[in-house]
């Protein structure tokens, strides 16, 4: 459709993750050079949950673990459950108090029984940290930011300072994201100053 192309690295045709998480990578990781090569496919949780984007959640800190973003996230998985849509997705964070956090919140919730064959094993396979799902992908990621003190800047100052996060969090989707935390905090860490560009209003 853009006429002739000439591509030195076959690896920079992208065709795993659709939009934004492509963009945001591209910018990020690749300096634009990546061209993207994936279609848009048909997303029940997009059907359910609706387009990627962010959830603007200013709560409280327990360390680095906001509560109100765990009700958040519980909130999604219910509406998921409720529609009987399979939870094709991670749940990611880039700390691991909200990693542990999650896992608790969304047991109490009882939100997993009756939807999974077993809910202590979508609990450890499908909630991380970042690190821990690199190389895996979903239909979906849900991305929980945490660190929501105007204090813990230099938690999302790490979090920001290098691409390797962010790129690994929002490539493991391969069709939505979505993105829950203090977003006027958050896009002044690094690069997620693009996840704020890339995710709209």
């Amino acid at each position: 459709m853009q006429g002739d192309r000439t591509v030195g690295v076959p690896l920079l045709v992208h065709r795993r993750c659709g939009q934004p998480m492509f963009s945001i990578a591209n910018t990020i990781a690749y300096e634009g050079l990546m061209v993207h090569a994936k279609t848009l496919k048909e997303s029940a949780i997009r059907t359910v949950l609706g387009d990627s984007q962010w959830f603007d959640v200013q709560g409280t800190a327990d360390e680095k673990w906001c509560p109100e973003e765990g009700k958040i996230v519980v909130e999604l998985l219910r509406k998921l459950a409720c529609a009987s849509v399979s939870p094709n997705l991670y749940i990611v964070s880039p700390f691991v108090v909200v990693q542990q956090n999650l896992r608790k919140a969304i047991q109490a919730s009882g939100v997993l029984n009756d939807w999974v064959a077993d809910p202590n094993d979508w609990l450890r396979e499908r909630i991380g940290t970042v690190h821990v799902v690199q190389g895996r992908e979903a239909e979906a990621v849900i991305l929980v930011l945490g660190a929501p003190d105007v204090d813990q800047a230099g938690a999302r100052g790490w979090a920001g300072k290098r691409p390797n996060l962010l790129n690994v969090a929002v490539t493991r989707a391969k069709e939505v994201l979505y993105v829950i935390g203090n977003r006027q905090l958050w896009r002044a860490a690094g690069v997620f100053k693009e996840l704020d560009v890339q995710m709209g209003d």
